[in-house]
């Protein structure tokens, strides 16, 4: 993922740690290059149970018919077995949350997404909020927790009942307190530059965001996510090494970085409940660059203190907005809820220190293929309220809700002119054009980087359970 940096050479050295390939990319931006990390992950084996046909070759015996008729009987109750006890057991061993979809094998698809629907409040995509109303949908074990009518622009946490979101928010606003702790870094006038008279700082990272942001971690509400993720058992692990080879302390970026990144996503996050996080312990409020002090005030001291806020502190990495749409809001109400975090966000850097430059790098909507989700939607939320048709897909909406995210940020421009504020976007580069090696750039086109592509079988072996990404498909995010 590229990162903004304070001067326009920051980027010249970005990923040559990596030194794999040498060929020049056709893209007007330089790449990072790795080698693919897993094999393809296939679906779990199917699980059905074949039962023997009854062997009646006739039954010219009593003696044959009578060892016949126990022997059916046998097959029938190992079958009553089977279906009554060793099928709800495999079904709770797989744990169907709402969003650890996976393999469904060859079990009756129509029960996996009655056993999905039914855990949807408790889980990533789920949708909850103390105003909720469920509405009960055909077929499903328990209501749908639809969310259409929240405000997504004011500030909601999540229930009470909700122990682990609150877990995890009470460990992340813990993180950002032993951040704030560190001591500034003094910066004086005369602060020399590095080889490229670059600064000698990066500002630090601070990644917001969802259950996708979360997955940096290899985790999903900070434990490790279920078999429908479809994460092979090290995937944790290697997403946690991809990060860091790309963002961490011994990265090209995390050597000259002021700070240790932070990530901040929670699965399941909505725009209200992110604002709500944020005003609540889940924004870093220190200074990280101070004025250096030799003991003498002097009329220098304010050029000194000019020279530390000319520092870029922080760059902020939203991802935020898909969860809305799955909790069944429209586009609309959606992209006022993604506008409302990013001026929170501005604002509360302009409240902290006005002079200090802000830096925002907000992402569209990725693309999702979990159609059957969107199906489930209706009632209430239908494509045709009276027929109740039902949406077949996410992708229009996300589609119209990437449209609009451009005009969004140049609202963002006009109002908060001190910050830099850039996009990155999932389409390819405009007509030749990328604006992202220029000092005013507004949008950084990633492509397929950001898994834009049209093969289904590309698209499934980065997110296999077309929602989230899998090491594969973080370790091509990351190159963004």
């Amino acid at each position: 993922m590229t990162t903004l940096t304070t001067s326009d050479n920051n980027n010249n050295n970005d990923g040559d740690e990596d030194n794999q390939s040498t060929t020049p990319n056709a893209r007007p931006r330089r790449r990072r290059k790795f080698s693919l990390l897993l094999s393809p992950i296939s679906l779990p084996p199917s699980s059905s149970s074949h039962l023997d046909e009854n062997n009646s070759k006739g039954c010219w015996k009593t003696s044959v018919m009578f060892l016949n008729t126990i022997k059916s009987a046998v097959v029938f109750g190992i079958f009553v077995v089977v279906l009554l006890v060793v099928l709800p057991l495999w079904l709770s061993f797989y744990d169907y949350g709402g969003e650890r979809r996976g393999g469904i094998g060859k079990i009756a698809k129509s029960e996996l997404e009655r056993k999905f629907d039914s855990k949807a409040s408790d889980v990533v995509e789920s949708d909850s909020g103390d105003d909720q109303a469920g509405v009960e949908v055909e077929g499903s074990g328990r209501p749908f927790e639809y969310i259409g009518d929240i405000d997504p622009t004011k500030p909601l946490p999540w229930p009470k009942k909700e122990a682990d979101w609150w877990a995890l928010h009470e460990l992340l606003a813990k993180r950002v307190a032993e951040s704030d702790s560190l001591p500034p870094i003094s910066i004086s006038n005369n602060e020399p530059r590095d080889k490229n008279n670059d600064n000698l700082y990066f500002p630090q990272l601070i990644f917001y965001g969802d259950s996708i942001t979360e997955g940096w971690n290899g985790t999903s509400f900070g434990d490790i996510p279920g078999e429908h993720r479809m994460w092979s058992p090290n995937e944790p692990a290697l997403i946690r090494q991809i990060f860091d080879k790309h963002f961490g302390q011994s990265s090209v970026w995390g050597r000259k970085a002021a700070r240790p990144p932070l990530v901040l996503g929670i699965s399941g996050s909505k725009t209200y409940d992110f604002i709500w996080r944020v005003e609540n312990g889940e924004f870093p409020v220190s200074r990280i660059f101070d004025a250096k002090d030799d003991g003498s005030a002097t009329a220098a001291e304010s050029e000194t203190e000019t020279a530390a806020n000319q520092y870029l502190e922080r760059i902020f990495i939203i991802l935020m907005g898909t969860n809305n749409l799955g909790g069944g809001m429209l586009p609309e109400p959606t992209i006022r809820g993604m506008d409302a975090v990013g001026r929170t966000i501005l604002q509360k850097l302009r409240d902290r220190n006005a002079s200090q430059p802000a830096a925002i790098l907000f992402s569209e909507l990725l693309p999702r293929r979990d159609d059957f989700r969107a199906r489930k939607m209706c009632p209430p939320r239908c494509k045709n309220e009276k027929t109740l048709e039902p949406f077949s897909s996410f992708m229009p909406a996300i589609e119209k809700v990437n449209r609009a995210l451009p005009g969004v940020l140049d609202g963002w421009r006009r109002d908060y002119p001190e910050s830099k504020i850039v996009l990155l976007s999932s389409k390819e580069v405009e007509n030749g054009i990328d604006d992202s090696k220029s000092h005013d750039m507004k949008t950084i086109f990633c492509g397929r980087e950001m898994f834009a592509m049209e093969r289904q079988e590309e698209f499934d072996l980065h997110m296999p359970d077309h929602l989230h990404p899998n090491a594969k498909g973080y370790d091509l995010w990351a190159r963004c």
